[in-house]
């Protein structure tokens, strides 16, 4: 038994990063998908990791053109004080015409050149300003490009396998305030800005990673309420217009709640909810996971999984990390844990439940296991930043896209209707999805076997033979798909051959007619003859009608050869047990605090 802790563990700062895997149900064009979330307004930066050029929506072209105009007025105002107002109109003429098209009284010169001055300094700052917020904005990406860079090799790079947005932000107002105090009803202090990150797969595989920083100076186990995307810790939001407007389309008026705020931000309305019942991350998540879909034009497979990215960010109730495992010790495991006290597992289960530490420095301790992963960075090292939490994120990023690549062709086999185009297509799919996870594109050995032990823990192993099992079944299809094509196209040369045979056959039954009324009808053989003497004595007549019942016995031939097949039993829709009951269903949901369910 630990012994007990004088003071509770407290985490000062932290972040978590829920990264939300799904799909497209089937590969995308990942620039034009890109681009119609950027139209859309619902994404504001777009980076490749071909080249790192972060790319800007399409909104910001009107901030091109007021730079262009201001840098334009500056240009004139210098001109005015240096006395070359000519040669700027003759290097300028559209502009000269329309501004001195436009002024309608003169000033004195001194007037004028203390105006110049203070038009020119207000506009080098307007334009300082406009550069300052768009680089923050590109920021994010330009980071993200810059880590994975350095970890991912860089012939994957230059393919272009996906594309990273930064999308609108979202307000958050957490039941737990800093300190760890419960939020008073309506109270909206303490705000926190949600930045959402995409990224999109050219395999149709994407990830929403929702950003959260974390309340100050909680403790460990105010953090468990909240470490989970479906954890109800959320009592208000704030959500931008386009975001909305994509998820909810016509319907957004009859399923909004909240109130639209007075003024615009960024360019947009923002709308905000006060949540009656406390909504979680997930919630954030679904809405803008339908407004992503509905964007690119995509299929929703309904298939997600939430994986919370943790980092303790500074932890200063103790002063090293030997004396904070030896206070917390339990705490810690807890934390790790998250569902469940460590108090009620079983010593013998304990190794299962709690992974052993995978960082490399002392400076900090990383624990990851299939659902979650937790950094902590111990007291004396360099406070945590957005970079260095991109070094562990592009490493999970990258397992999981292997992972729920291979998740996705699972399932894309398990729906297939057996056509031969969606087979091929399927098997098309498998060639660079199965590469990417045979081959990893990441370059540095310690990186590849914290991936590694991620996919260990996921099972991927197992369900990566399923799907080339599955594959080589497939693969029967398309053969015998291809034997019974050809047997078609052989019948088909068979039937042609046999009607040639049936019109060339006219004159033969013509010949054999005129043989047997040759032959005289006394004796045995007379009696098997004596229908085609018939026949003979009636001319041509008989030839036709000879032909015709000639005609008529190779029809029942081939049909009975068809019906002897059989005909596959139609299916019929079948109706659902018991009738509905008009006041509705029933509705469980978990009130309590328990962790059994």
């Amino acid at each position: 038994m630990t012994a007990q802790p004088t003071h509770a563990a407290i985490v000062s700062e932290g972040v978590i990063y829920f990264i939300y895997s799904f799909d497209a149900a089937h590969p995308i064009d990942i620039r034009k998908a890109a681009n119609r979330l950027l139209k859309a307004e619902i994404a504001e930066t777009v980076v490749s990791p071909r080249d790192g050029e972060v790319r800007v929506a399409h909104r910001y072209q009107s901030l091109v053109r007021l730079m262009n105009h201001s840098n334009a007025i500056r240009e004139i105002s210098e001109a005015l004080e240096q006395h070359r107002l000519l040669r700027w109109a003759i290097r300028h003429p559209i502009w000269a015409m329309r501004i001195f098209a436009g002024s309608g009284s003169r000033r004195s010169r001194a007037t004028d050149e203390s105006a110049d001055s203070t038009i020119s300094q207000r506009i080098e700052e307007n334009v300082a300003f406009i550069q300052r917020a768009v680089a923050e904005y590109q920021s994010v990406n330009a980071i993200q490009h810059h880590i994975e860079r350095d970890l991912l090799r860089i012939p994957y790079l230059v393919s272009e396998p996906y594309l990273r947005l930064r999308l609108r932000s979202a307000g958050q107002w957490l039941v737990r305030m800093n300190g760890g105090g419960v939020r008073p009803p309506g109270n909206l202090d303490e705000g926190i800005r949600a930045d959402v990150l995409l990224l999109i797969h050219r395999s149709g595989v994407m990830q929403l990673t929702v950003a959260l920083r974390m309340p100050d100076n909680i403790t460990v186990e105010q953090y468990r309420e909240m470490a989970f995307g479906s954890s109800n810790v959320v009592s208000a939001s704030r959500i931008s217009e386009p975001v909305l407007k994509a998820a909810y389309g016509r319907r957004a008026q009859r399923y909004l709640t909240g109130e639209w705020e007075p003024d615009t931000e960024e360019g947009v309305r923002w709308r905000l909810t006060q949540h009656g019942d406390l909504a979680s991350v997930s919630d954030l998540f679904e809405l803008y996971y339908e407004a992503i879909i509905n964007a690119i034009k995509g299929e929703t497979s309904g298939d997600w999984f939430c994986y919370p990215a943790v980092f303790f960010d500074k932890v200063e109730c103790c002063d090293s990390e030997t004396s904070f495992k030896g206070a917390h010790e339990d705490e810690l495991k807890n934390a790790i844990a998250r569902s469940v006290d460590v108090s009620e597992i079983r010593p013998e289960a304990m190794a299962d439940m709690i992974p052993e530490d995978c960082s490399l420095t002392r400076h900090t301790s990383l624990y990851c296991n299939m659902a979650s992963s937790l950094e902590v960075r111990w007291p004396g090292s360099r406070e945590g930043e957005f970079a260095q939490h991109l070094q562990r994120l592009v490493i999970f990023e990258s397992a999981l896209l292997q992972y729920w690549q291979i998740r996705l062709l699972d399932r894309r086999v398990g729906v297939t209707n057996g056509r031969v185009s969606q087979v091929r297509e399927i098997q098309r799919e498998a060639i660079f999805g199965l590469r990417e996870y045979r081959d990893s594109s990441i370059s540095f050995g310690t990186a590849i076997d914290l991936a590694d032990r991620l996919l260990k823990e996921w099972r991927a192993d197992r369900l990566y033979s399923l799907v080339l099992e599955s594959i080589d079944q497939l693969q029967q299809l398309v053969v015998a798909a291809e034997s019974e094509k050809s047997a078609r196209r052989a019948n088909v040369l068979a039937g042609t051959a046999l009607i040639v045979a049936i019109f060339l056959g006219l004159p033969a039954i013509n010949d054999t007619l005129d043989i047997a009324q040759d032959v005289k009808m006394g004796g045995f053989l007379g009696i098997f003859l004596e229908p085609f003497h018939a026949l003979a004595s009636r001319g041509e007549e008989g030839t036709w009608i000879g032909y015709l019942m000639f005609l008529s016995a190779v029809l029942a031939c081939l049909l009975a050869l068809k019906f002897k097949r059989g005909r596959p039993r139609a299916w019929r829709r079948r109706r659902r047990p018991g009738i509905a009951w008009p006041l509705g269903t029933v509705r469980i949901e978990r009130r309590d605090d328990s962790q059994d369910g």
